[in-house]
């Protein structure tokens, strides 16, 4: 894309230079045309005309006379002349008005280029993020299987190998950025807290010293185990969303602000009825990656998030019918 507008450029700065080059001749040859046609021509008119006598000989001796041939020459060159200046300066602006219209066309021609693969290539990453989101389905559910056959295994062991092995799949699915902190923690209901059992984060991160525990309504996630819905924030900075999931002060810390910009809570529901064994968290530095847009395609991020609270609870319904 950039060369082609590189080309355009050049092919437009050559085609000025000859406009300009045009120009200056124009103008050059206008000196030369308007001293010699214009005022010589003007000038051995009035010459002739002061002169006395006829424009034609009386006697017919002679077409004309030196007045007719004054005269008649002079009307010569200042007609020439002025033909001359209107086609020489009629030709260079034609030239560069024409550069300038064609111009214009191939500006449109690239604009119309770029917004339409930028359009295919927006519908190539969604594929792209599409696939990954069925391939960690995949991987997951296959680690599930193949853990059901360990004896020693268990739901938390399971949850967190679930996520190693599908990291790179969930990854592309959410489309986090290489700069991006980003987190993803999967918390189980243990009395009245949530504690964590399994997680993933961005290798720029350090490992937290001591995971956080939440009781219900603290923070995005004790929220979500609370209203038993999923807690979409897509900007943590917001006055109104910081009043709607308050953290204690204990359990604050100095770089929440910044790596909790945009999050993403999912209760893990299992029996019947219908239960809260768990919730799902996803956070990231990058504001606006996980928001509510369900009529949008586009927008999966939540999606797997989802996924992995689904399969999740898959897990947990799987060792505990194992365990009986």
């Amino acid at each position: 894309m950039d060369d082609a507008r590189h080309r355009l450029r050049v092919h437009r700065d050559a085609l000025m230079r000859k406009g300009l080059t045009l120009v200056r001749r124009a103008r050059r040859f206008q000196r030369w045309i308007n001293i010699v046609c214009v005022l010589g021509g003007g000038a051995l008119a009035a010459v002739g005309g002061a002169m006395e006598g006829g424009l034609i000989p009386s006697a017919g001796t002679g077409i004309l006379t030196v007045k007719g041939l004054c005269v008649w020459a002079g009307v010569f060159l200042v007609f020439v002349g002025g033909m001359l200046l209107f086609f020489i300066q009629d030709e260079a602006t034609e030239l560069l008005a024409r550069a300038a219209a064609l111009e214009g066309e191939a500006q449109t021609f690239l604009d119309e280029r770029d917004k339409f693969m930028s359009q295919i290539e927006g519908l190539f990453a969604l594929d792209q993020k599409r696939l990954a989101l069925i391939d960690a389905n995949r991987s997951m559910r296959e680690t599930l299987e193949q853990s059901l056959l360990i004896p020693a295994a268990d739901a938390h062991e399971t949850t967190q190998a679930m996520l190693e092995n599908a990291k790179r799949l969930v990854l592309m699915s959410i489309g986090f950025g290489i700069d991006e902190e980003w987190a993803i923690s999967v918390f189980k209901v243990n009395g009245d807290e949530l504690v964590r059992i399994a997680a993933m984060r961005a290798g720029q991160l350090p490992p937290p010293a001591l995971a956080r525990t939440w009781k219900e309504n603290e923070g995005f996630v004790g929220r979500a185990w609370a209203t038993e819905q999923p807690v979409i924030v897509p900007d943590g900075t917001v006055t109104d969303v910081l009043d709607q999931f308050t953290v204690p002060q204990e359990k604050r810390r100095e770089y929440d602000a910044a790596r909790y910009r945009s999050m993403a809570a999912v209760p893990i529901r299992t029996g019947d009825p219908a239960q809260i064994w768990g919730v799902v968290a996803a956070s990231t530095s990058c504001p606006g990656r996980f928001r509510r847009d369900p009529g949008n395609k586009q927008v999966q991020a939540v999606d797997t998030v989802r996924l992995i609270a689904r399969m999740t609870g898959l897990a947990a319904v799987a060792f505990a019918r194992s365990e009986v």
